[in-house]
């Protein structure tokens, strides 16, 4: 539904839920369809509360390994409760944030639990109290034993993901300061190399990092929906701010198809096994510089760009980038987000923050079989429909206005 997809395998709008989500109809689910993305988010959650309502019980293991263990689940269920909030909800307005209904809140492990839709305010108030719980834990090391384990610099580095969307600029300096305190690496792309220079899939990338073994990496996720993704293309908008020297284009994108023949489209060729939806060390560059031009420090915020692109660019071709107003700067900063978090699960959520921003409001438009589909800024369809599925179970549910 972003403005970095093209399909060329969607004909008609109404054939299956992706076509009708690419067009972005007003129904997208059937009466009989389930929706996972609702439903795997829950199911974590309710994993998280059973460890939550449970733990203190627990017989095995001290309270050391409680205490981390209580911080992990913490943290996890605000990831999910964020997401879902980001999906079904309207983004965080703070004039209306207190009426503005996003999605039930789950606290507990108890499947006959019948909730109403919580409002926005509430659910980015809980997940900020999960995740300032987590981070207070004395026992909850700076990082997880393993990448599946979250430790306490993903919990703050979801903080200052979370304080951004929310449009709490300090707080997500200070969180993205402190993250960056303690880690701050980057991965240099320069070290990658092709075996085949011309199709750079996963399996033909010399020294290709995978996602738990990346250094930048802070709070681990991965997706295992490759083979959905890579049915479709970079849309043109995409492309007009990816310069084709960019190691993340060379590296992300092949203009082969799956033969290896010539193709005029730009497809996706991920650089890994799957698709990485991690938090990591250039995300907190980023929000970090975003918070700085928009207190009015352009040239910090350019630094920070600069020190991230240099390891995206071979030598020769990199060029530094310069701000002249801290607009400018900011302006450079987003389209550095937009590069750096390609495929990452949050254009969606971007989307929705900036076209409150008269500066970056965006009409989305795309051609199927002729027929010109638009989604307006701010428009009602920006909030996914809950499954009918769903509301006939709890009638206590309000669907979205479609």
């Amino acid at each position: 539904m972003t403005d970095d997809i093209l399909s060329a395998t969607v004909i008609a709008p109404t054939t299956d839920r992706m076509s009708r989500a690419y067009t972005w109809q007003k129904d997208l689910l059937l009466s009989t369809d389930d929706d996972s993305e609702w439903n795997a988010p829950y199911n974590y959650i309710y994993i998280c509360n059973l460890v939550l309502d449970n733990l203190q019980a627990a017989t095995q293991g001290d309270d050391q390994t409680r205490n981390r263990l209580k911080a992990e689940a913490l943290t996890q269920r605000a990831y999910y409760l964020f997401t879902l909030a980001n999906l079904y909800g309207k983004d965080y307005v703070a004039e209306s944030a207190a009426t503005d209904l996003s999605v039930p809140l789950m606290l507990h492990a108890d499947l006959e639990a019948v909730a109403k839709r919580a409002t926005v305010k509430e659910v980015y108030d809980q997940v900020i109290n999960d995740l300032t719980a987590a981070v207070a834990t004395t026992d909850f090391p700076d990082a997880g034993r393993n990448y599946i384990h979250p430790g306490k610099l993903a919990s703050m580095a979801l903080l200052a993901r979370v304080y951004l969307f929310k449009g709490d600029y300090v707080n997500a300096l200070k969180y993205a300061n402190e993250v960056l305190a303690k880690k701050s690496t980057l991965f240099d792309w320069n070290v990658l190399s092709f075996s085949n220079p011309l199709k750079p899939t996963a399996a033909t990338i010399l020294n290709n990092p995978l996602p738990q073994n990346n250094i930048e990496n802070i709070y681990s996720k991965t997706a295992s929906n490759q083979g959905l993704l890579t049915r479709f293309m970079a849309s043109s908008d995409l492309l007009s701010v990816l310069d084709q020297k960019d190691l993340r284009y060379v590296f992300n994108f092949t203009r082969l198809t799956s033969t290896g023949a010539a193709s005029t489209s730009v497809n996706p060729d991920f650089l890994g096994t799957t698709p990485n939806f991690s938090i990591g060390v250039p995300e907190m560059m980023l929000i970090k510089a975003e918070c700085l031009a928009r207190s009015g420090d352009k040239d910090g915020a350019v630094a920070l760009l600069n020190a991230l692109r240099v390891k995206r660019f071979k030598p020769a071709d990199y060029v530094a980038v310069s701000a002249t107003t801290t607009d400018d700067a900011l302006i450079k900063v987003l389209s550095e987000r937009r590069r750096e978090l390609l495929f990452r699960g949050v254009r969606w959520f971007e989307l929705k923050r900036l076209n409150r921003d008269e500066r970056f409001r965006k009409n989305l438009s795309r051609v199927v079989s002729g027929q010109t589909y638009t989604l307006e800024a701010n428009s009602e369809r920006y909030l996914l429909q809950i499954a009918p599925k769903i509301i006939a179970i709890n009638p206590l549910i309000i669907q979205n206005p479609r």
